[in-house]
C-alpha cells in the first residue's frame, strides 16, 4: 500500500509540475470526489480564468499498454457514469515515472468503447503529450461565461459545503486569509479551521487573485459562506495582513443544498389527509331514511 501511495503521490507532483510550466493553476482534491484528482484552471495574463478542467491521473508503467500504435486504458463503469455527468471536461493523465512520460486524452463519447461486464477502454496516442503545445486544446470546450463559471464553481464547493454545514453544528469553523497589501494578486493562501483558527489546518487553498476588498474576495471565492472576523487583523508583517474569520454555510449555500439533494434524490412523497368542506352546497348529504 505504501510503495503504491508513493507511485501514486509521484504521478500527482509530475502532473502538477507540468501545468505550472504552462503558468495554469493546478489544485490537488483535498475533498475527496469520486474517481477525480485534481482541477486545473488556465490564467491569463497572470489572473485565474474561472476556466476548469478535472483531471484523473493514473501513475506506473502498468498503464501504459499498447493498441497498435496507441496506448489503450481500461477503466470501471461507475467512473465512466460519473465523468459523463460532471460539470466539468474530464481528462485523463497517464504518467510513467520510468520514463518521464505523460499522456493525456479527454474522455468523451465516441472515444470510449464499451466491453461489457461494466468494463471500457479509451485510446490515448502516444503522441498526445502532456506539455505547452496541449494548453490550447485543453481549454477549448470550457464554458467561461460568467453564469456558467458560478454554477461548476458552487458544484465543485458542494462537499466542502455539505461537510461544513454538518461541522458548524458542534463546533465553530474557521477561515483565514492571507492579504498581500502591496501585490496585484493580493488576496493569497486561505485555510479553513474546525475548532482552532490557530490550530492544524484542514484544508488550505492556494489561490492568487486581484481583489480591492475581503468581502470581494469571499463574495467571489467562497459566496456560500457568511464571516464575520472572529479576531483582529494580524498586521505580523509589512506586506501581509492575516484576517481569521469565523464562518457558516449562508442562506444561498443551503438553498443550495436543498436543491442539488432534490437534483440527486428527487422529492419525497408526502402523506396528505384529504380535506373536504362538508359545509359547503358542493357536498351532498345522504338523506335517506
Amino acid at each position: 500500500m505504501a510503495d503504491r501511495n508513493q507511485t501514486e503521490r509521484l504521478g500527482v507532483n509530475a502532473v502538477e509540475a507540468i501545468f505550472l510550466q504552462m503558468g495554469w493553476i493546478f489544485r490537488e482534491q483535498t475533498v475527496s470526489d469520486y474517481g477525480i484528482d485534481a482541477h486545473a484552471e488556465p490564467r491569463e495574463e497572470g489572473a485565474p480564468t474561472g476556466q476548469l478542467i478535472a483531471l484523473q491521473i493514473k501513475t506506473g508503467e502498468s498503464y501504459f499498454r499498447k493498441r497498435g500504435n496507441n496506448f489503450v486504458f481500461y477503466g470501471e463503469r461507475k467512473h465512466l457514469d460519473y465523468w459523463r455527468r460532471h460539470v466539468l471536461p474530464v481528462f485523463i493523465i497517464l504518467h510513467n515515472p520510468a520514463t518521464g512520460q505523460t499522456v493525456w486524452q479527454r474522455v468523451e463519447p465516441d472515444l470510449v468503447k464499451e466491453r461489457g461486464e461494466g468494463r471500457w477502454s479509451i485510446e490515448i496516442p502516444t503522441d498526445q503529450v502532456l506539455n505547452d503545445a496541449a494548453g490550447d486544446y485543453l481549454r477549448r470546450g470550457i464554458s467561461s461565461d460568467p453564469r456558467s463559471v458560478r454554477r461548476v464553481r458552487m458544484l465543485l464547493d458542494l462537499p466542502l459545503m455539505r461537510e461544513i454545514m454538518e461541522k458548524q453544528e458542534e463546533d465553530s469553523v474557521f477561515l483565514t486569509v492571507d492579504e498581500w497589501v502591496n501585490k496585484t494578486l493580493n488576496f493569497r493562501k486561505s485555510a479553513l479551521f474546525y475548532g482552532d483558527p490557530h490550530g492544524e489546518a484542514v484544508y488550505e487553498f492556494d489561490r492568487w487573485v486581484p481583489f480591492s476588498n475581503l468581502g470581494h474576495f469571499m463574495n467571489e471565492s467562497f459566496p456560500w459562506l457568511d464571516f464575520e472576523y472572529a479576531e483582529p487583523i494580524d498586521e505580523g508583517s509589512i506586506e501581509v495582513e492575516g484576517h481569521i474569520l469565523e464562518v457558516k454555510v449562508n442562506s444561498l449555500g443551503r438553498a443550495f443544498l436543498e436543491v442539488e439533494e432534490y437534483m440527486e434524490n428527487g422529492s419525497v412523497p408526502l402523506d396528505v389527509e384529504r380535506w373536504y368542506d362538508r359545509s359547503s352546497d358542493s357536498y351532498a348529504e345522504d338523506d335517506r331514511d
